[in-house]
């Protein structure tokens, strides 16, 4: 029985419901903002490190330095995350960086393709 919008989808793997979630092909109360943001902006710079670059203005030193400190990567991705909402003036009060709104403009700017021309998928070559 198809019944879209209904039931809650099921998918294959956590990858392609990511990848769904990246391009808002699925809605954006499924996954939180923030672990959308988080598994794109890892991806980017795994895949189009020089796109994130020039787009947000990061250092290639400081990128480098941070992403190969001897920390777990989720605090790494993570403090570049807050890095992009510095830069950004998503700035609450006391100095805190609001992490809904550095996702929010992170996921935007991949969706309008701010960020440069990326392909998600791969083919793999026989």
């Amino acid at each position: 029985m198809d019944t879209p919008g209904v039931l809650w989808p099921k998918f294959g793997s956590e990858e392609v419901a990511l990848n769904l979630s990246f391009c808002g092909a699925i809605k954006d109360e499924i996954l939180p903002n923030i672990e959308i943001a988080y598994q794109l902006l890892k991806f980017l710079l795994d895949n189009y490190e020089e796109n994130v670059l020039e787009r947000y203005k990061l250092s290639r030193d400081y990128v480098k330095e941070i992403l190969l400190r001897q920390e777990p990567e989720n605090i790494n991705i993570y403090e570049i995350m807050q890095e992009i909402g510095r830069k950004r003036g998503c700035i609450l009060s006391g100095g805190k960086i609001d992490d809904e709104k550095t996702s929010k403009i992170i996921i935007d700017d991949f969706r309008s393709g701010k960020i440069g021309k990326i392909t998600i998928e791969k083919v793999e070559r026989m």
